[in-house]
This record gives C-alpha cells, sequence and structure tokens, in this order.
C-alpha cells in the first residue's frame, strides 16, 4: 500500500529558504549533473556556462523534482516510498514523468527525481516545496536552471546533453 502525504514530515518553507540563501547547499545542486530514463533514449544533462551548450532538450521542456529531504540519507526505503507519494499526485492530476537521477559529479551522491512536463516555473518551484526541496531543475531552450523552491533565487547555466548508446 502507497502511504498518504501526510504520513510522512517535510521540510518546512522557512527552512527551505534558509536552506537556499545558504551558499552549502546551492554551490551543491549547481554540480549536479542529472541522468534521465527515457523510453526511447537515456543520457546525462551535464551543467556549461552560460551561453554556450546545446538548444533544444532532446525530451523537450521539464522540470526534475526530487524527494530525499535536506541533509537526509538518499538511499533509504523511506525515500522510495516518498517517490511512491510523488508518483501518485502526478498521476492523479494527468502530469507526466520520466525517471531521473541527480548525481554528484563523481557519482557518490545520487537521489532518484522525477523529470516532470508540463509545469511552469511556479508550479514546479510550488511542487518542489510541497516536497520538501530546497530547489528545482528547469530544462528549457538553451537554459538548465536551479530554481529555489521557497525563495527568490536562481541560476540559469547552459547545458550539453551526453547520450546514453540507446539514443
Amino acid at each position: 500500500m502507497i502511504p498518504a502525504y501526510d504520513d510522512f514530515e517535510w521540510t518546512t518553507p522557512a527552512r527551505l529558504t534558509l536552506l537556499a540563501r545558504n551558499e552549502f547547499p546551492w554551490r551543491h545542486y549547481l554540480r549536479t549533473v542529472v541522468q534521465f530514463s527515457g523510453p526511447n533514449c537515456s543520457g546525462t544533462v551535464l551543467p556549461v556556462a552560460p551561453g554556450t551548450g546545446e538548444e533544444t532538450p532532446p525530451f523537450g521542456p521539464l522540470h526534475v523534482i526530487a524527494v530525499v529531504q535536506p541533509e537526509a540519507e538518499p538511499d533509504n526505503g523511506e525515500n522510495i516510498a516518498r517517490m511512491a507519494v510523488l508518483d501518485r499526485e502526478l498521476r492523479d492530476v494527468g502530469l507526466q514523468a520520466l525517471p531521473a537521477v541527480g548525481a554528484s559529479l563523481d557519482g557518490r551522491h545520487r537521489e532518484d527525481s522525477r523529470a516532470v512536463f508540463g509545469l511552469d516555473d511556479g508550479q514546479a518551484r510550488a511542487l518542489g516545496r510541497r516536497f520538501g526541496q530546497v530547489a528545482v531543475f528547469a530544462w528549457r531552450g538553451t537554459d538548465w536552471s536551479l530554481l529555489a523552491c521557497a525563495a527568490d533565487r536562481q541560476t540559469h547555466r547552459g547545458w550539453l546533453w551526453d547520450p546514453a548508446p540507446d539514443c
């Protein structure tokens, strides 16, 4: 049985605001690569300097949303259950999503995520805030953006696509 949203404690918006204003988590998010598993193509997006990189995301515009709470360990059963809650909520409102994994450059830290289609930045931030996230990624056109969920902070960069052999 899938647990309900209210079965979990989520990081409060006030705490998310404080974390978004802190350089510690933000600089780590800026060094995150995201691996996507699409039905016909998989690969990794790599952040690069603004104004450089590619122009058309292979899956179209999307937002990347995770459920691991700040300062929590990503590899535990609770996060699997939290992801099931996000998946159910996305299905219930008719939003499509692909599996994604945000990872540190060295691969030591990995968080299962969802690449969600059909949201604008405000909706993605609200969903991230609901699920206790400091920030979400937005991938649109030439921009790979990091958007704080409970603050006005954002960073826009370019991106490169590193396709897997199945593309």
